[in-house]
C-alpha cells in the first residue's frame, strides 16, 4: 500500500506516520520497536530509520527465542525495568 517493501528505510519511516509513531530519539523510553524473523530486515535495517529492531530466533541463540519474551522485554523497558 506505501510502495516499499523491507529493507527500504521508507517503509520504516512510512509505516511509523502511518501510526503516529516517532522514531526520532532512538534513546528515549518512549522508542519505536519491531521484531521479526530476519535479521537483516527486522534487526538492522530499522536501526539505521530510528528503530529498535530485535531478531526472533527461535531456534536458539542470538535473540529472542519468543514473542513472549520480547513482549515481557518491552513491558519491562517501557516500566524502566530493562535496559
Amino acid at each position: 500500500a506505501i510502495g516499499a517493501m523491507k529493507p527500504e528505510p521508507f517503509m520504516y519511516r512510512a509505516s511509523c506516520e502511518l501510526i503516529g509513531a516517532d522514531t526520532s530519539d532512538y534513546f528515549s523510553r518512549d522508542q519505536v520497536m519491531m521484531i521479526g524473523d530476519s535479521i537483516q530486515r527486522d534487526c538492522y535495517a530499522p536501526r539505521e530509520v530510528g528503530i529498535r529492531g530485535f531478531f526472533l530466533n527461535r531456534r536458539g541463540g542470538e535473540g529472542f527465542k519468543s514473542l513472549t519474551d520480547f513482549a515481557d522485554h518491552v513491558l519491562a523497558t517501557s516500566s524502566g525495568l530493562a535496559s
